[in-house]
């Protein structure tokens, strides 16, 4: 898995993820397992030379093909992809049909109920489109339908995805599974509802006011927290590690990276 992060400010957006993949295969009996876990894989691209970028989870491969590999080919190929002008939301509705129709190829012959459980394969697409002022998120999950907007335009917050609750259970303010045990124990749902309100609990944040450099901060920190429960949590082998990838997205001055992805002597 991963875990993959966006924080989106009045005067930017920031794309954050871990560095860790894992390479999954299909035995005789059409079982999934995963047979190797790398912590240098590349989950966070830019589209071209647009204010836009890419982040993946789940899979870090479809058959020979990595996900890098995949972007890198949507890429290149944009204007056979999207039509101009090249918005977010354009943009994200033509990787979803390059990238379901390699998905759905390869994967035909497998139940969906062990995609679901398997294959999960997701993507954050966000930054900015032509003449906007205010950045776009938009996402989708295989196996599952067509990308969609994850926030309107006016409204700012973060987003993250991959292994979700070790943030989800610090951001809330309580473990969303005791919803469930509560009720087995009796409670009703009413008295549920109304203790674990998330707006009773939730950390209070101010995005619109936000600096740049804080949602960058900010990105960092659901990703620290996140690898840090895996590492150290009883049982398999981490979840997501490595070392970030980082990068800003300005409405002035588009793309920037802040920790960008380098080879070298390890």
């Amino acid at each position: 898995m991963t875990i993959i992060a966006s924080v989106k400010a009045r005067d930017g957006i920031v794309l954050a993820t871990d560095s860790m993949s894992q390479l999954s295969v299909r035995n005789d009996k059409g079982q999934i397992a995963i047979i190797k876990t790398y912590r240098n894989a590349r989950k966070l691209f830019r589209i071209e030379d647009l204010p836009i970028g890419i982040m993946s989870y789940g899979l870090g491969n479809i058959g020979v093909r990595s996900i890098e590999s995949l972007v890198l080919e949507f890429s290149r190929e944009l204007d056979k992809h999207v039509t101009k002008p090249y918005t977010v939301e354009a943009i994200s509705h033509g990787l979803y049909k390059f990238i379901k129709g390699i998905y759905d190829i390869a994967f035909q012959e497998v139940p969906i109920e062990q995609r679901n459980e398997h294959l999960r394969l997701g993507f954050l697409i966000c930054g900015y489109s032509p003449s906007k002022f205010l950045a776009h998120e938009w996402e989708f999950e295989l196996p599952g339908n067509d990308a969609k907007q994850i926030r309107e335009e006016e409204k700012f917050g973060c987003s993250w995805r991959g292994i979700p609750m070790p943030f989800v259970r610090l951001y809330n303010g309580f473990d969303p599974r005791i919803g469930e045990e509560l009720k087995k124990e009796g409670v009703t749902g009413e008295v549920i509802e109304k203790v674990l309100k998330i707006e009773r609990w939730r950390m209070p944040i101010t995005y619109d006011g936000m600096p740049v450099q804080d949602a960058i901060n900010f990105a960092v920190y659901i990703l620290e927290t996140t690898i840090g429960a895996a590492t150290f949590e009883r049982g398999a082998a981490p979840s997501c590690g490595g070392d970030l990838q980082v990068a800003v997205i300005l409405p002035d001055k588009g793309w920037q990276w802040v920790q960008e992805p380098k080879l070298a002597i390890q």
